[in-house]
């Protein structure tokens, strides 16, 4: 789940992110009746560091010479994917830039104010898990070993909780780097395509998550297929281009196929019902858009409606996610304090 920050760009900043800002302001220059590439110049000026300034002075500078936007636009695949491109090339060639820029800047801003939300909501859980866990760590690491030497001169056996803390406190000091390893590995191997295929894969079928993921996906979705359809672009080509707009492997695979199969002449809805992936109130609302011819509005409203159920979905999860984690890792917390307090009443036990 990225903050859009101001065009003079951190270090840590990639165009990416930078991207509807710059959208707003082209917006707000062209419609101010600017020509585009003084338009661009001014972008230039006003941009202090980063990407933007030397993009924006070349593609002026290209501008002059008469060369096409969308062309030397698809040439800064930094920034501009296909999706970005389409909407830009059609608006170009139906002399109506402002409403592009402007629409796709609203449909970035949605897309992330979505992914701020999500980030908002799982930033508690995040840090209250890592806390419970880094605890759990110390005491096992470095607190717990301490008590052993004082046990060793007991004449009594322990009692089974310090046994079982000072079983786990040597696995995790002898063997904890094994599963550092395996951590390392795993988050290696889902930056390869294929170990992020089957991230994307388990991640999907998770329970609770996996719905959330599809939701979110469906929405991104949606709303770029609005926006494609409102710009003129036949749906064959809208699905296509819709496709990677998924962000996840798999629902990206199911979204090639049903633009493959709409090609070919299948009705929409079909295809949709057919990759599992799709609410039935999505594929109701895209089945009568089908039957009005109104099916950028359908989606639109579908992006709507997902929104406030991926809303819904996060409120419900959340409140089952803060409590299990405080419980089960409270819990141990709770079970090594338990151990130490009897260690330590042990000790004094045998000192009188």
């Amino acid at each position: 789940m990225n903050h859009f920050l101001k065009l003079q760009g951190s270090l840590f900043d990639s165009p990416r992110k930078q991207l509807p800002l710059f959208l707003e302001q082209m917006a707000t220059l062209l419609e101010a009746g600017l020509p585009i590439d003084i338009a661009f110049r001014s972008m230039g000026r006003n941009s202090h560091s980063g990407y933007f300034p030397n993009m924006a002075f070349a593609t002026a500078a290209r501008l002059e010479k008469g060369e096409l936007l969308s062309d030397i636009l698809e040439e800064e695949n930094k920034i501009f994917n296909a999706f970005d491109i389409a909407i830009i090339r059609t608006s170009e060639t139906s002399g109506d830039l402002v409403e592009g820029f402007s629409q796709l800047f609203k449909y970035h801003k949605k897309h992330e104010a979505l992914r701020q939300k999500l980030r908002a909501t799982f930033t508690y859980p995040a840090i209250l898990a890592s806390a419970s866990l880094i605890t759990i760590i110390i005491l096992l690491t470095v607190v717990i070993p301490q008590f052993e030497p004082m046990l060793g001169q007991q004449k009594n056996a322990p009692p089974l909780i310090t046994l079982m803390m000072l079983s786990s406190s040597h696995f995790l000091i002898e063997y904890g780097w094994i599963a550092f390893s395996v951590i390392m590995f795993l988050m290696l191997y889902i930056q390869t395509r294929n170990g992020r295929k089957q991230f994307h894969n388990w991640i999907i079928k998770a329970p609770r998550v996996g719905s959330i993921v599809e939701s979110i996906a469906i929405e991104q979705w949606s709303r770029g297929m609005a926006l494609l359809l409102d710009r003129g672009i036949p749906l064959p080509k809208a699905l296509e281009l819709g496709a990677p707009l998924y962000n996840n492997d798999e629902m990206i695979r199911a979204g090639q196929r049903i633009a493959k199969q709409t090609a070919e002449g299948r009705q929409l809805t079909i295809s949709m019902a057919e990759a599992g992936h799709f609410p039935d109130s999505i594929i109701q609302l895209t089945r009568i858009g089908e039957e009005t011819g109104d099916l950028g509005i359908m989606f639109e409203k579908s992006a709507d409606y997902l929104t406030t159920e991926i809303q819904s979905k996060l409120e419900s999860t959340i409140s089952i996610l803060e409590p299990l984690i405080i419980i089960v890792l409270g819990g141990i917390v709770a079970l090594v304090v338990i151990a130490l307090m009897t260690t330590t009443m042990s000790l004094n036990l045998m000192v009188t």
